[in-house]
């Protein structure tokens, strides 16, 4: 196998991984009786804390020297608390999955702005893949009451928040990316993590940290699995291939999270949603042909 091929093998691997792990978010927060702010915050936290033993021992110098390079570094965790709070923010002025799909468009930004900002040349490939996953998350979002029966009721600062949310998270995938060209993902992800908890813990200002342990226990598993170890996986990855083909891969998020619902919150999958599934399958497939 030719090492550049094997390289985009690995990359493209890498980024669907983390992509199916972030789909059992959804079972974590619905478990977890926090606000989502306070999930995120400790989300971040815990990821931070858990990559910090390991840039100490084998990346210090490294560390070090990124440090020196802050701008980039406080820029990347900045655009991932924002992207979130932004998120939250959208879910609590419009129906969920409204504000999920808006953030969504996150894949479509990084395609547009990768030519400008990573030199990158924008691919027919990629259009159409994300065309297709597009039309597959709309289609699962249909599934959940996407579409409302009065337009009136849908909030209009909830939809500029939720595009917003969206273009965030494609600043911090264009910022990660230019990052990993001089660093490597733990480097990466443990500033991301760190900057992104210090601009999300006022949100924690008044919270009930009451709930027991099965909640801590679910906030571990979030923070150093689901954050710690697929954010990182998916940074290593975003570093071995173009972004605007790695962020058709995340795609899988919402597609594996109806597999998790169906699993763990007996959430069943109806036929819809099955072919959204089937139509980001489909657009991964198209992008790792290529």
């Amino acid at each position: 196998m030719p090492k550049q091929f094997k390289s985009r093998f690995l990359g493209y691997s890498y980024v669907t991984v983390a992509a199916i792990i972030w789909g059992s978010n959804g079972v974590i927060v619905n478990w977890v009786p926090y606000n989502a702010y306070a999930v995120a915050f400790f989300r971040v936290l815990f990821a931070s804390i858990t990559l910090l033993p390991v840039v100490l021992l084998t990346r210090k110098s490294e560390a070090i020297s990124a440090a020196k390079s802050w701008r980039i570094m406080l820029s990347s965790g900045f655009l991932l608390a924002l992207g979130w709070a932004l998120l939250f923010h959208s879910m609590k002025l419009i129906a969920i999955a409204n504000a999920v799909l808006l953030d969504y468009t996150a894949p479509i930004f990084v395609a547009l702005f990768a030519p400008l900002f990573l030199k990158e040349k924008l691919e027919k490939s990629t259009l159409l893949a994300l065309a297709i996953s597009v039309v597959g998350i709309v289609v699962i979002s249909y599934e959940q009451n996407l579409q409302t029966s009065d337009l009136n009721d849908l909030n209009l600062l909830g939809v500029i928040l939720g595009l917003l949310a969206g273009l965030a998270y494609a600043g911090f995938i264009i910022v990660s990316k230019r990052a990993l060209s001089s660093f490597s993902s733990q480097v990466v992800a443990f500033y991301s993590y760190s900057v992104a908890s210090i601009f999300l813990f006022p949100f924690m200002i008044g919270t009930d940290f009451s709930p027991g342990l099965t909640s801590w226990i679910l906030l571990l598993v979030l923070g150093i699995f689901n954050t710690g170890f697929a954010v990182t996986l998916y940074l290593k990855g975003l570093g071995m291939v173009k972004a605007q083909k790695a962020v058709v891969f995340t795609y899988l998020e919402p597609a594996s999270a109806v597999v998790f619902g169906f699993l763990f919150l007996n959430q069943q999958p109806t036929v819809l949603m099955l072919v959204g599934g089937f139509l980001i399958l489909i657009a991964g497939y198209i992008v790792a042909s290529r």
